[in-house]
């Protein structure tokens, strides 16, 4: 559930800058284009506000009592579970190196390359988003059926298998085949980042987990922060062919494929990997 923050994110923000995009190209140069990030300075003081609010869990407080936490977790997790902190930022880099890549670099990618509107690739977005949300609960549901690493390997090999296709779609400029291949892109890379949170914990044990699954988001998070720069070289080392930056997204759903199955192990040695830390 705490997943769906992204697509409510991207609704907020791509739904923002939408309405500020049909300004007259003048103002928004000038000045439309800053109306999104004052707007975003509230969210957050909110964000602040719940984290205030919100309870350790009972096993947590439990830990603590019997002083069983761990004395220097970050330092413990980078020598003895770097292992496991590199499954878990590679099952990390599709939900969201690759969703950068079929938003933040598309868009730039469909106006700057193909010469798309920028409204009709941010209405896509907006679409996409809000046909993510329901993938995450359908992900998540099925992370209780079948587990967490195999969820993972279903969403990588599926965003691999549609990387290619993806990039058809919207190469062919039709409004309907961009709006549906963005859409259905997202919506397959989804399938994995439903299940991250429960993959994460499953890898690290309780007293190193908290520093566990925030380090293996994070590395993610900033690996795949370069990824639409990386995919805008790629496309101009290609000769703007968009199989290149279709390349890279297989290389970002396999890596998070070949993690799910390695997770999936990993959870079955789980009482071994706990003793030994």
């Amino acid at each position: 559930m705490p997943q769906i923050g992204s697509p409510i994110g991207t609704l907020l923000s791509s739904g923002a800058f939408f309405a500020v995009g049909l300004l007259p190209q003048e103002a928004f140069m000038s000045w439309g284009w800053r109306i999104p990030f004052l707007l975003g300075f509230p969210l957050l003081y909110i964000a602040v506000y719940i984290r205030k609010r919100v309870e350790e869990s009972p096993l947590f407080e439990l830990m603590l009592e019997k002083d069983e936490l761990a004395a220097t977790p970050v330092r413990t997790v980078f020598t003895k579970g770097w292992r496991e902190l590199l499954i878990g930022g590679g099952s990390s880099l599709l939900g969201v190196g690759g969703f950068y890549l079929v938003t933040t670099f598309m868009i730039a990618y469909g106006t700057g390359t193909l010469g798309l509107s920028r409204s009709l690739l941010l209405g896509a977005t907006l679409v996409a988003a809000a046909v993510e949300i329901l993938v995450l609960i359908a992900g998540g549901r099925m992370v209780e059926r079948i587990g967490a690493g195999r969820v993972t390997l279903i969403g990588g090999l599926a965003s691999a298998l549609f990387a290619y296709p993806l990039f058809l779609m919207v190469d062919t400029k039709n409004p309907a085949l961009v709006v549906s291949g963005i859409v259905v892109g997202i919506a397959l890379l989804s399938i994995p980042y439903a299940a991250s949170g429960a993959l994460l914990t499953e890898l690290f044990p309780a007293n190193l987990r908290y520093s566990g699954v925030s380090l293996s988001a994070n590395i993610a998070s900033i690996i795949s922060g370069f990824v639409p720069l990386l995919a805008t070289a790629v496309l101009a080392a290609s000769g703007k062919q968009s199989w290149a930056p279709a390349l890279l997204l297989v290389v970002l759903a396999l890596t998070t494929a070949g993690c799910g199955v390695l997770a999936t192990r990993h959870a079955a040695g789980a009482s071994t990997r706990v003793a030994r830390w």
